[in-house]
């Protein structure tokens, strides 16, 4: 650590012109009574309670605006997890990138970085979990004033090796997208198109393409803002089957008062026939995959859904969220979503028979309470109502009950901030 703080002090007073550093961290405990995350409860399970911390440093350098870095490193731990005598290495690289000018609206960010874009429904930087999403790439960013343009490229391999061989993490090996994003009075428009390359390891190292394509469009109006999604998928999924799937997503949020602002909305995802998938006979995927988006924001904060576990059959969610600003300091939201699936799910007892597509409605409240401007107290609580379906598909019964109860505190002070010439 000591290291990057001379490290960014030397380079600083390298230049004549003014450069700006701020060096800053962040504390955040979070605890957790579960009883029904991600899956319904078995009627002889007991409700696990723990706390989760994350403990991040970061720097950040900016030299006028010909360049940047910024670093971040973080531990992510459960209290108690670790021997308190032990000597485990658990300090890690969570963002190390640059981002250099070259010409005049064109510039280049390279390194670790998180995505986000848009909505996030495909590139999303998932801050609820602990240890975050990050990405190794690099971007070509053009921007003017009300349009922008981003290439992406990614390349990855388990690491350094004398020949070639087969990437066996569960993600892309190869990865290029390209957003375009323009700025109306009351209009915004992106359209995104992403190309991503799995590699198979049996039974062989072929490596197979699937792209996804779509825009997303908002209206903003004086009290009402419209938000309207859609992507559609194709290629060879790595079982080398044929893409087909779609996505889409409607939203109308209106600001009732200076208070309260309700939106209702209803996010479509396809599914392929339940069980299809597993016959290795079938030549057919209709299963959108969200790729690397947000998932607790989107489908519910329990994370039934596309937090590692896509539903075969897709998803219908609708949903009706509510936002009250009780004053500057504390804002509180209860979202409810009523979910089901898109396609029939068989039910294995009975020929010819399907489970109702009801999977359940969730509840969801919670609060976010910021006493000073580095403090913020969050916290919630969920309630899943299944179904008989939920049970079948996930797990568990649908007869218990499963909730949730979560409360964190982030602190991120700010240890330094300031601007460096050389004297």
């Amino acid at each position: 650590m000591r290291f990057f703080i001379l490290f960014l002090f030397f380079v600083s007073s390298y230049f004549t012109t003014l450069a700006q550093i701020e060096i800053s961290g962040e504390y955040r405990p979070r605890f957790q009574f579960r009883n029904g995350v991600s899956r319904l409860p078995e009627p002889d399970e007991k409700p696990a309670i723990f706390i989760a911390q994350r403990s991040r440093f970061n720097f950040h350098y900016t030299h006028e605006d010909k360049f940047e870095t910024h670093f971040s490193f973080q531990d992510v731990r459960v209290w108690g997890d670790q021997n308190q005598l032990s000597d485990e290495p658990s300090i890690g690289v969570f963002e190390a990138w640059a981002e250099i000018k070259l010409i005049s609206k064109l510039s280049l960010k390279a390194g670790r970085q998180e995505l986000l874009y848009d909505d996030g429904y495909l590139f999303g930087t998932l801050n609820w979990r602990e240890a975050g999403r990050s990405h190794d790439l690099g971007i070509f960013k053009w921007q003017d004033s009300t349009f922008q343009a981003h290439l992406g490229l990614a390349f990855n391999q388990d690491g350094a090796s004398l020949f070639d061989e087969p990437f066996t993490n569960d993600y892309y090996k190869y990865m290029q997208f390209l957003w375009l994003h323009k700025d109306y009075e009351k209009l915004s428009l992106s359209l995104m198109g992403v190309n991503r390359g799995m590699q198979r390891v049996s039974p062989d190292t072929a490596v197979n393409y699937t792209q996804t394509l779509g825009t997303d469009i908002k209206y903003f109006g004086d009290k009402l803002t419209l938000t309207g999604i859609g992507y559609y998928q194709m290629g060879k999924d790595l079982q080398d089957r044929d893409v087909s799937a779609w996505f889409w997503s409607l939203k109308g949020e209106m600001k009732v008062s200076e208070k309260l602002k309700i939106l209702l909305g209803a996010d479509m995802l396809s599914g392929t026939e339940n069980g299809l998938l597993s016959e290795t006979t079938n030549t057919k995927n209709n299963t959108f995959d969200i790729l690397y988006g947000f998932r607790h924001r989107h489908f519910g904060i329990m994370d039934y859904f596309y937090l590692g576990y896509t539903p075969d059959a897709g998803l219908q969610d609708l949903m009706l969220k509510f936002t009250y600003k009780h004053s500057p300091k504390f804002t509180s939201k209860l979202d409810i979503h009523n979910f089901y699936s898109q396609k029939n799910v068989p039910d294995p007892s009975a020929t010819n028979t399907d489970f109702t597509s009801h999977l359940g409605v969730e509840v969801d409240y919670h609060f976010s309470y910021k006493p000073y401007d580095m403090v913020t107290v969050q916290g919630g609580y969920s309630q899943m109502f299944g179904t008989e379906t939920l049970a079948y598909l996930k797990g568990g019964s649908e007869d218990e009950i499963s909730n949730w109860f979560w409360l964190q505190v982030s602190i991120k002070p700010v240890f330094f901030k300031g601007n460096v010439n050389k004297q």
